[in-house]
């Protein structure tokens, strides 16, 4: 039995950040009713597919169960599906949700137990609460684009849609403490997320260096020759040995007399003379393969090789731990997933198709 067995969620969704809370929610064990609209969610029609299916589908709504719905025409049934239900999860406004009766003063009018997390670009309050937000939007105004990239260059966004991730992440965190309340109290608690404010409160300790005086500016992928990516002759390599007793084991690994040299004996000297020891260390990274790196660092040298997806999906690590499956699709073929990452030995639940479970549930 799973955490969530006993947990019925609705989720009305149109962005990542609130599916993926859903699919945590899915992965945790509860029962995860996606409203779509006649055409499928959003995330169905984005790629990469593989075949006609979308990847992001099969990733965000895994595990969950497809009730097709006009929102406005069928607002009732909307309303009784959340009802009874114990969560409702959504990325609308309120200015959307009202005129359906589904904002949450009308919810809670009807069901005072029910948890509800609404996560949205600027949050429900405030002056940007109307305004739409991308993930590149919402990058930008948490400020992790500020500390991204080259100190040279301009900024760097991530790939996909992290900050939509990263909400959702704590949208599903913020749903379970609810839950839990919830079950203490017998009382609902509204979650009012706001993916903006998620970024800027996962940039580290930017926030309170800010505060101190200290302005956060890019460093790239080489904070220093000691701690930084490296190419090597067919990819890259992560080498972190910044601290004292890391130099001496990568000095070791490397085995360059050059190392040795007076320049490189200290800390300070390292970082005075950084440009010199980087160009040491790239002459010996591009002489390896990654093979030949990865060797080093399962001796315990201080290095990581920058895996590829199907290396990573292959590896010991992943298949040994039970965290990498292979999926069924709906042709009949497979592709491999990852799990839920607290979950072991137990492969996700395939996504919905479209509008599976409308005989049943309406």
């Amino acid at each position: 039995m799973r955490a969530l067995d006993d947990l019925r969620v609705i989720e009305l969704s149109e962005t990542a950040a609130a599916a993926f809370a859903g699919r945590l929610c899915a992965d945790a064990g509860a029962e995860v009713v996606l409203v779509e609209p006649a055409g499928g969610h959003p995330l169905r029609r984005e790629g990469p597919f593989v075949g006609d299916v979308s990847a992001v589908h099969l990733h965000v709504n895994a595990g969950k169960r497809s009730v097709v719905l006009d929102t406005e025409a069928q607002a009732e049934e909307l309303r009784a599906l959340i009802d009874g239900a114990d969560v409702f999860i959504t990325d609308w406004p309120t200015s959307a949700l009202e005129p359906l009766g589904l904002d949450a003063n009308a919810l809670r009018a009807r069901a005072p137990a029910l948890v509800i997390t609404q996560v949205t670009p600027f949050g429900d309050t405030g002056p940007y609460r109307e305004y739409a937000g991308t993930n590149l939007v919402e990058l930008a105004l948490g400020g992790q684009l500020k500390i991204t990239g080259d100190p040279d260059r301009p900024p760097l966004s991530n790939y996909g849609s992290q900050a939509e991730y990263q909400a959702g992440l704590s949208a599903f965190a913020g749903t379970i403490s609810n839950v839990l309340l919830r079950d203490v109290s017998g009382e609902g608690e509204t979650l009012d997320l706001a993916v903006l404010d998620v970024v800027a409160t996962n940039s580290e300790h930017r926030g309170p260096a800010l505060n101190l005086g200290a302005v956060a500016n890019r460093a790239g992928l080489s904070v220093s020759a000691t701690y930084g990516v490296y190419p090597c002759s067919d990819g890259f390599v992560y080498l972190t040995a910044f601290a004292p007793p890391l130099w001496e084991r990568l000095k070791a690994a490397v085995g360059l007399d050059e190392l040795e040299d007076e320049r490189f004996s200290t800390q300070a000297a390292r970082l005075e003379h950084n440009d010199e020891l980087q160009a040491v260390l790239t002459g010996w990274t591009l002489g390896k393969t990654s093979d030949e790196l990865r060797a080093f660092a399962l001796k315990g040298d201080p290095m990581t090789v920058m895996e590829t997806p199907d290396r990573l999906l292959a590896s010991e690590q992943w298949r040994g731990r039970g965290v990498a499956h292979e999926m069924d699709l709906p042709d009949g073929g497979s592709v491999s997933v990852l799990g839920p990452p607290w979950l072991h030995e137990q492969p996700p639940v395939p996504a919905p198709g479209l509008g599976e479970a409308n005989e049943e549930l309406l």
